[in-house]
């Protein structure tokens, strides 16, 4: 900054009327002042530009990888892909196989295993389809009994479908005779009653307290001069009477659709589990991971989200999606299969003895070839992803279904091959 100061010419050469302008000799000391004056006025606003950062900082909203907020009364929790917990795991010990190997007994034998339960003390009861019964082995895998025998008279089953224990009591129902048997645990005849809701009931689900249960609820529309649609609903089923209480989602198919392979299954077939408070139910989504908390009257409560990108179906993965369902189903090769180019989010789901929501992502083989992975959540939080070696990677949609179901019961991991016709035990 450059300064004219008039002086008298004592100092230097005179200008005219005495009056000179400012020689160095003058001006030096002045400049230097107002430099000392400019360097502590620049430390000061430097240090009052480092105070106001360091309060906007602190100040500033932080990226958080858990949030949760209320709307229209409904809890939402948002997760990153970050975990919140890092040492939060799921560390599986094998206790044994029950296997039709393994008996001495034939009447011990597992033909086609559909569905599994065990009691307070950790007997085990084995739904067989097949031979028409259910057989109980003891905690440490010992045959005990078979339970029932083929027939539709009483304690007989025919084609039972649903087993589950409630106060004591194991319920079986008869799926062909539309009926509910029960016997007490060391599989004694009680009663049983006939149901009036023609209804199916398929792939039904018991919250750990043994109290709630849901299904996927099957229903026939009538259309005149024309075969029937399907009412495919996943409901909310009273246990009492094994009947529609209340429905969370529903889609109308018809038969033709059905049968020529122009439904996706994986559309269909939406993941959930009941738990003690809530069902829980994925969006069953390609682009979104969600999932849906809803209360026993069927309201929708909670929503849990975390960050997703999307998954496309590598070629292979979907040939051999497409051989193992056309194995599945009935028509064998013959039968058609449709898949969409993206893999659903959410897989399946379970709670555990800890309260905590398990969930089996779907995972990117361009990213990761062999992993196969639970998502861990409490109270909507994401923890942490573990590995997971219960599933194999091809175990993806409704092929992980039919392969090895996963029963969290108790204390105890129970996981139901329908192919190799065993049931792994672990402890956990």
């Amino acid at each position: 900054m450059l300064i004219f100061i008039p002086f008298l010419n004592e100092c230097g050469s005179s200008g005219k009327n005495g009056v000179s302008s400012v020689m160095l000799c003058c001006f030096e000391p002045v400049k230097i002042y107002l430099t000392k004056i400019q360097e502590r006025m620049m430390r000061k606003l430097m240090t009052a530009l480092i105070i106001m950062a360091i309060i906007f900082a602190g100040c500033s909203k932080k990226v958080e990888n858990f949030k949760t907020e209320e709307q229209n009364g409904i809890k939402i929790y948002s997760n990153t892909e970050t975990p919140n917990d890092p040492t939060a795991k799921l560390e599986l010990k094998k206790l044994f196989t029950i296997s039709s190997e393994a008996q001495t007994d034939t009447s011990a034998y597992l033909k086609r295993p559909i569905t599994i339960t065990a009691d307070n003390n950790d007997n085990i009861y084995i739904l067989d389809l097949m031979s028409m019964s259910a057989k109980k082995f003891d905690s440490s895998g010992n045959f005990v009994k078979s339970i029932g025998r083929m027939g539709q008279g009483p304690g007989e089953l025919f084609y039972p479908s649903i087993m589950f224990i409630d106060k004591d009591t194991l319920n079986i129902m008869s799926a062909a005779s539309r009926k509910l048997s029960k016997y007490d645990l060391d599989g004694n005849f009680y009663y049983e009653k006939m149901l009036t809701d023609q209804s199916q009931i398929q792939n039904s689900k018991i919250s750990r307290d043994g109290q709630k249960m849901a299904a996927f609820v099957v229903k026939q529309i009538p259309k005149e001069g024309q075969q029937p649609d399907i009412d495919f609903a996943l409901s909310i089923i009273e246990m009492s009477t094994l009947s529609q209480k209340s429905s969370l989602s529903s889609k109308i198919l018809s038969i033709q659709d059905l049968m020529s392979g122009k439904i996706d299954f994986n559309d269909l077939v939406i993941p959930f589990i009941p738990g003690n408070e809530y069902v829980y139910v994925s969006e069953n989504s390609d682009n979104q991971y969600r999932i849906f908390g809803y209360d026993y009257e069927g309201k929708k409560k909670a929503e849990i989200r975390k960050d997703y990108k999307m998954i496309r179906y590598e070629n292979k993965e979907k040939e051999e999606y497409i051989a193992s369902m056309k194995k599945m189903m009935q028509g064998g090769q013959q039968q058609e299969v449709k898949v969409g180019n993206f893999k659903k989010a959410i897989v399946t789901m379970h709670t555990d003895k800890y309260g905590r929501l398990l969930v089996y992502p779907n995972v990117d083989r361009n990213l990761d070839k062999e992993g196969v992975y639970l998502d861990i959540f409490k109270d909507g939080m994401f923890l942490n992803r573990v590995p997971y070696s219960i599933q194999e990677k091809g175990n993806t949609g409704l092929v992980g279904m039919f392969k090895a179901q996963e029963f969290f019961i108790g204390n105890r991991l129970y996981v139901l091959n329908g192919e190799e016709l065993t049931l792994d035990v672990y402890d956990y």
